[in-house]
């Protein structure tokens, strides 16, 4: 038994498992059945010559069970056999272990960076019970050309919560800045009206206190908040009995009936303060109020988004035929609460996570490529490990432990990396995605490190290791033939042209996204950005209101290296706008439906000169025109003129909008350049104009154009305001060149990341071209000290080495430029003015290759050129 013990040992060590299991099951029935014969021989009957051989040879699930666990010691002694060898091996070769560990810490920390924000964005579900269920019910009308997310009227949204079929239930919000008042504190918060079943809709609980009860929420005043934990925290200090203490909100007194918990947030994680919406069910606000609350459901089990959309289709026809001179051509759009929140940026995201693996994979050949260099010089070693009966996967299973260790390493530290990528990313991202993105590293992004670095590892060491592994024992004796180990030369010269027409499409996509920023910045916004500060503030009461930002911006006016000042209650690039339709002093009303729309803003005497927008005609505003009892006058913009006016003189003509509850005819007193609005890649919009006096909000956006920088008066306006009022403060600080910058920032993110990753992939090509070309000349040393022996000329030789290596540049590039005519069309939607596929573009990008490759191929050609041609012969 001794003896068929060692052989199944052997057995189980030498061969797969299913293949051990099956010879060992096929050796132990044939040393059962000779066990047989010789107790039968021996005169035993057959049932007992059976059962003493099966007591002398052991049961055979025993024995399998022994040898599986004797396998199993010797795999893990070998494993860690291997592993120590390994870290010999690379801790004698520190340059190469670092170089490899360094390119994949690139691509690994990108690759989880990415993911990482992927992660949260895309794939992880909201932080609500059933996520899928919630969904944003919009209104939209197409006629209007109004995008499909447009605000809800509360009117309609109260016969949707009654007719419809859907929707478990239906809440209404609104976001709102409000002004929080504790003692001698004051702040501007973000802050949202909503509907007592907000909170029920979403599925959520204050973690102190209460949510809002149904009498709480109507006409009437109810004065009652909740508040955010950051607000518990940093204002009240945790304080238990913070239930029922009494604050001020906008200069009127709340008092705080609920904490909601840390991780609460919809749609903006800055909301510190909810307070009830208060719509009255008995009230018809289509004929008082328009469009400007937001609308959150939850859908029925069972439910999809197109049944929902079918059912609200229908509710809007009839709402539509009951209410043709509101809801003519408004139709409902229902969009699941994540898609309404990540469409902004999906496209980005979706195209820099493809970006990262492309990086990856370059990461992933040019290491495969150091580590051929590295068997190559180890080919004896191998040769003659496998000549004393290692065999072949033996040697690859060595080799892929170093890969994998390598991998680790890689990953261990591109984890750090990542961390610090995040927050670059995070500062660089547009709002849209800070709004609501919590962004960290948890198990699931570890676990998913963890197995990108093996599978990494395993990658990039396999194809190396095979290659290395065939090698036999003359060849790689034989000092004459380094060239040629078994395909090497030629795998090496494939992952080049790989890393070459990868680096192709990253560089193409990179270069389209530079252009098309540039061209964005170079769009006249048709105002001048140069030292503009703009800050917000946010008056308790619109009581003379008017008085007070007069008072203001004289004050400001008088400030040393001031040049002027205004006030805009919406200010351009911000994403907020009203709009509501025009009536023309002498024109029949229009149709329903076919309503004249434009965007409204209330403006300060002096806005205009401060911002630089041009009077096109007639005359700006004026202190006189501020003032309730002078007449109503407008101002109006071009793009007004164009569509509304396009004959006769526009200084000729009264309108009228629907802003308030009386709104009488005024004269237009002059037109003023065309603002773009929103964007930079949109369109300007027919603007008018009101003077605050006759439109008067209790929220400004002040401007002030200064002589020198404009962040270097922040204290100085502060001061003004709180000379004025000590608990007013002010909110937003921003330059006009950053709410610019806003604007744009979602292809700047692309831009800038991607052209990170392409000059990576740039970088790491390049060495893989050197390498290559470097061990080229290493390895026909002799046959080029033969050519200069012969008299072959410097340049010839320099020429002779660039050729072999740009036919690999050439070849890959034709394959990265195929590839980035396939893929650059995804690109569509953060492009302005200019095609995925841009001539100019796929001129430039094999351009800028081919220098980078001529400098990195010029290098090794150079030092082939110097040889020696007696030390060249002499080498081996």
């Amino acid at each position: 038994m001794k003896h068929l013990r060692a052989f199944f040992l052997r057995l189980f060590a030498g061969f797969g498992r299913g293949r051990r299991e099956r010879e060992f099951i096929a050796e132990y029935e044939s040393h059962l059945a000779m066990h047989i014969e010789d107790n039968l021989r021996a005169g035993m009957s057959p049932e007992l010559a059976r059962r003493e051989a099966l007591l002398k040879s052991g049961a055979a699930e025993s024995l399998k069970e022994s040898m599986r666990d004797r396998w199993t010691l010797l795999w893990l002694e070998t494993a860690r056999q291997d592993v120590r060898y390994a870290l010999r091996g690379l801790r004698r070769s520190p340059a190469f272990s670092i170089t490899v560990i360094l390119s994949l810490a690139l691509g690994l920390g990108a690759s989880i960076a990415i993911f990482t924000i992927t992660d949260d964005l895309l794939l992880r579900p909201l932080p609500y019970p059933h996520p899928s269920e919630l969904a944003m019910v919009w209104e939209s009308n197409q006629h209007l050309s109004l995008d499909n997310t447009n605000l809800v009227s509360p009117g309609n949204y109260l016969d949707w919560k009654t007719a419809n079929g859907v929707f478990q239930s239906m809440a209404a919000f609104n976001d709102i800045r409000t002004v929080l008042t504790v003692g001698d504190r004051a702040e501007e918060l973000h802050g949202q009206e909503v509907s007592f079943n907000f909170f029920p809709t979403l599925g959520a609980h204050p973690l102190r206190g209460r949510a809002f009860a149904r009498e709480e929420d109507g006409p009437g005043s109810h004065p009652v908040i909740l508040i955010s934990y950051r607000v518990w925290q940093g204002w009240f200090a945790g304080d238990e009995n913070v239930i029922g203490r009494k604050v001020q909100v906008n200069g009127a007194p709340r008092t705080i009936i609920g904490v909601m918990p840390p991780s609460f947030y919809f749609r903006n994680r800055a909301t510190d303060l909810w307070e009830p919406i208060g719509l009255n069910p008995a009230q018809d606000y289509r004929k008082s109020e328009g469009r400007w609350m937001k609308c959150v459901a939850r859908m029925k089990p069972g439910v999809t988004q197109t049944e929902a959309q079918a059912d609200m289709t229908t509710i809007s026809r009839r709402l539509e035929s009951a209410y043709p001179s509101f809801n003519k051509n408004w139709t409902v759009n229902v969009e699941r609460l994540k898609d309404s929140l990540v469409k902004d940026v999906r496209t980005s995201l979706l195209v820099l996570l493809g970006a990262v693996g492309l990086l990856l994979a370059v990461a992933c050949a040019n290491v495969a490529n150091l580590l051929l260099a590295r068997y190559t010089s180890r080919r004896r070693e191998m040769a003659v490990r496998v000549s004393l009966g290692a065999g072949r996967w033996r040697v690859v299973r060595q080799l892929l432990t170093e890969s994998i260790i390598l991998g680790l390493a890689g990953g261990v530290l591109g984890l750090a990396l990542a961390k610090w990528a995040i927050m670059g990313l995070l500062a660089l991202a547009p709002k849209e995605l800070t709004e609501f993105a919590t962004v960290s590293v948890d198990w699931r992004i570890l676990f998913f490190a963890l197995a990108l670095s093996i599978v990494t590892g395993i990658l990039f060491g396999l194809a190396p290791s095979l290659v290395t592994s065939r090698l036999g024992l003359t060849q790689a004796l034989n000092n004459d033939n380094r060239s040629n180990i078994g395909g090497g030369s030629r795998l090496r010269a494939w992952l080049v042209a790989a890393e070459v027409a990868l680096s192709v499409i990253l560089l193409t996509g990179a270069l389209l996204l530079f252009r098309s920023l540039a061209g964005l910045q170079a769009v006249n916004p048709g105002l001048n950005p140069a030292n503009l500060l703009t800050f917000r503030v946010t008056l308790p009461k619109r009581s003379q209101s008017t008085q007070f930002f007069q008072q203001a911006l004289e004050g400001i006016r008088h400030l040393p290296g001031v040049k002027s000042a205004g006030a805009i209650s919406y200010l351009p690039f911000d994403g907020m706008a009203a709009a509501t339709k025009v009536d023309f002093a002498g024109r029949p009303p229009a149709k329903p439906g076919e309503e004249l729309i434009a965007v409204i803003r209330t403006v300060m005497p002096g806005y205009m000169e401060t911002m630089d927008i041009p009077l096109a005609a007639g005359r700006g505003f004026t202190a006189a025109d501020n003032v309730k009892s002078a007449p109503y006058r407008f101002l109006v913009n071009q793009a007004f003129v164009r569509k509304f006016l396009p004959s006769g003189h526009p200084l000729d003509n009264r309108i009228s909008t629907w802003m308030d509850s009386e709104n009488p005819f005024g004269q237009i007193i002059g037109v003023v350049g065309d603002v773009k609005e929103g964007a930079l890649d949109k369109e300007p919009m027919p603007t008018v104009y009101y003077v605050h006096a006759h439109l008067d909000y209790s929220r400004m956006v002040l401007v002030v154009r200064t002589a020198s920088p404009p962040l270097q008066f922040v204290d100085s306006v502060r001061r003004v305001i709180k000379r004025m009022d000590p608990l007013q403060p002010i909110a937003q600080v921003r330059t006009m060149d950053e709410v610019l910058g806003e604007t744009f920032s979602r292809q700047r993110f692309s831009a800038f990341l991607l052209s990170g990753f392409s000059l990576t992939s740039l970088l790491l090509a390049a060495i893989g071209i050197y390498g290559v070309l470097s061990y080229s000349v290493s390895e026909r040393t002799r046959e080029i000290g033969v050519r200069i022996s012969l008299g072959a000329e410097p340049a010839g030789i320099v020429a002779l080495v660039v050729n072999s290596g740009m036919r690999l540049v050439v070849g890959g590039a034709c394959i990265g430029v195929a590839g980035a005519i396939a893929l650059t069309g995804l690109l569509k939607s953060l492009l302005f003015k200019i095609s995925p596929h841009d001539p100019l573009t796929f001129i430039l990008v094999p351009f800028v290759l081919a220098v980078v490759a001529l400098v990195a191929a010029y290098l090794p050609a150079r030092r082939a050129a110097h040889l020696d041609p007696m030390q060249a012969l002499r080498a081996d």
